[in-house]
């Protein structure tokens, strides 16, 4: 099955802590590359702005997306990214339209 839900995080780490968030995120995401329903994920840095980031996960769907929510394996990240975190909000994204590179002709 395809990803059918883009989650998009904005996040804000409190100052002196991006190193240790950086961190905390590439160990959990080989945690969620274990999750079949998860088809992909990204961590972004805001250009000139220390602290702000957006992170990327792309789902089958919702409901996989919220049972994957309230595993332990991702309670157990939250806690430790809670006691870092400045702020955020999340949106589910429905994919509505998926393209792939043209692609490139040989010179």
């Amino acid at each position: 099955m395809t990803a059918g839900l883009r989650v998009l995080l904005r996040i804000r780490i409190t100052e002196g802590h991006e190193a240790e968030f950086e961190e905390l995120w590439r160990g959990h995401a080989e945690t969620v590359r274990g999750f079949s329903d998860n088809h992909g994920q990204q961590l972004l840095r805001t250009a000139g702005e220390r602290g702000s980031y957006t992170v990327l996960t792309d789902w089958t769907d919702e409901p996989s997306f919220r049972a994957f929510e309230q595993s332990p394996e991702q309670q157990a990240y939250l806690r430790k990214l809670w006691a870092i975190r400045a702020g955020g909000e999340m949106q589910l994204l429905e994919v509505v339209h998926a393209l792939t590179p043209a692609a490139t002709a040989e010179a």
